[in-house]
């Protein structure tokens, strides 16, 4: 097959499909690779930290409301009036939820350089199988 295709394919133009030398374009994809999963991490420190706030949030208006209880029971054993009702989403301002879009995107990002350094991967190696078993042959050749 190789000596078939040496005849059809000039040698410049037919060495490049067994190119081993491929080491700048994995650097390239893993570089990018790791920069997809460094935002992601960031985003999911950001999301964290917005649950943290949220729990925060929810322990002091439930300690509000206990303590605003206790207030009214014993203003109620004493006969004076409970305390006005006060909107509580005005003393507790929701947070703003992160947006959700970026995430999404750059997990979809790191899901697209994981398949291509997958299947860049794989062609190396059936690549290097190639050449290994053609090295074999042609060394079985010289020593016989």
């Amino acid at each position: 097959m190789m000596s078939e295709l040496a005849e059809m394919v000039p040698e410049e133009e037919g060495s490049k499909f067994l190119d081993l030398g491929t080491a700048s374009v994995l650097e390239g994809q893993l570089r990018c690779l790791m920069d997809r999963v460094d935002e992601l991490n960031q985003e999911a420190i950001k999301f964290n930290r917005y649950q943290q706030l949220v729990s925060r949030q929810q322990q002091d208006k439930h300690r509000y409301l206990q303590k605003r209880a206790q207030e009214n029971a014993a203003r109620a054993a004493k006969d004076e009036p409970a305390l006005p009702e006060e909107d509580i989403n005005k003393l507790f301002r929701p947070h703003p939820v992160p947006p959700r879009l970026n995430p999404m995107i750059i997990a979809g990002q790191i899901n697209t350089y994981s398949q291509a350094i997958s299947q860049f991967c794989s062609q190396s190696l059936a690549k290097l199988y190639i050449t290994q078993a053609l090295q074999n042959a042609k060394e079985s050749n010289t020593n016989p």
